[in-house]
């Protein structure tokens, strides 16, 4: 079992997670994913913020010239166009160990009972279809 989630969706998918009602070894499991999610986050905020310099003017020092929180980009269409690029980057999780709480996850995803609405309904059916695409194309 593997399942791919686009960058821009790591955090959406830690919170779906997060808000299901586990206990037990399904837990335990859930924190794995999570915790690997959490490390991809910190991968893409690293190089998010690596792209964001590249694209900055910078001062008489080469440093990114930063006007309050933000980057003073250089050429706007052409960093939003790298970032949505970026963004639409997959993390895969595949492989190894995460072949046991990959298969627990699914099944508590399957057998919750939470009333998702807005947002979180969308987040979830996201997730959600990370495990099931898996599973149509492989069958």
């Amino acid at each position: 079992m593997k399942i791919e989630i686009i960058n821009i969706k790591l955090l959406d998918c830690i919170n779906i997670l997060d808000k299901l009602p586990l206990m037990g070894l399904k837990s335990i499991h859930r924190t794995r994913l999570c915790d690997r999610l959490i490390t991809e986050i910190e991968r893409v905020s690293k190089e998010e913020r690596q792209l964001k310099e590249e694209h900055s003017n910078k001062d008489e020092e080469g440093n990114p010239i930063i006007n309050d929180t933000s980057y003073d980009i250089k050429d706007i269409e052409e960093f939003q166009q790298v970032m949505k690029e970026f963004y639409k980057e997959k993390v895969i999780i595949d492989g190894g160990d995460s072949q046991v709480y990959l298969k627990s996850v699914k099944q508590s995803l399957e057998d919750v009972e939470v009333e998702w609405s807005g947002k979180e309904a969308n987040d979830y059916a996201y997730l959600y279809d990370a495990f099931i695409r898996r599973r149509i194309l492989n069958d």
